[in-house]
């Protein structure tokens, strides 16, 4: 791939959302469901290990723990830089996204949308869009997913 190159994954939000990751009552449902059953188990079970623990010093770090994978999955952007067309490259990266578990939901000219089959649990923003360029091909999404995404290629 000497004719491909790959910049660095970066984070494409706007300020605002590091005050408020959750953008829809769908997500702020499926949070809420998380934090209220997944960690309250987490957090009786610390207490069962030790009674004499104040409350706080468990729930209150348990609830902060649980948060931060909202901050993680904050959407970030990747550029692929081509010699050639970049058009050619879209099926390398569709052959990518579909071993990821990524379908092709919406294509335009130059813009390609990609999801996850739906689920319950399932985030607005774990869309991946790539949008084509003459030579290169600007790839937005979760982070995580990005990253994943740039190991598949630079392999």
């Amino acid at each position: 791939m000497k004719s491909v190159t790959l910049s660095q994954v970066v984070r494409s939000q706007q300020t605002y959302r590091l005050a408020s990751p959750v953008q829809s009552w769908r997500e702020l449902t499926a949070l809420a469901l998380t934090l209220s059953v997944g960690l309250s188990m987490i957090a009786l079970i610390l207490m069962t290990l030790d009674p004499v623990a104040p409350a706080a010093w468990i729930i209150i770090p348990v609830m902060l723990g649980g948060s931060l994978p909202l901050f993680v999955a904050l959407p970030g952007q990747f550029d692929v830089v081509t010699r050639f067309d970049a058009s050619h490259f879209v099926k390398t990266l569709d052959a990518s996204l579909a071993d990821m578990g990524y379908v092709a939901t919406a294509s335009g000219d130059r813009l390609v949308c990609y999801q996850r089959p739906s689920r319950l649990f399932r985030w607005k923003d774990s869309t991946i869009s790539l949008a084509v360029h003459e030579h290169a091909i600007t790839i937005d999404g979760p982070v995580p997913a990005l990253r994943q995404l740039q190991q598949r290629l630079a392999s």
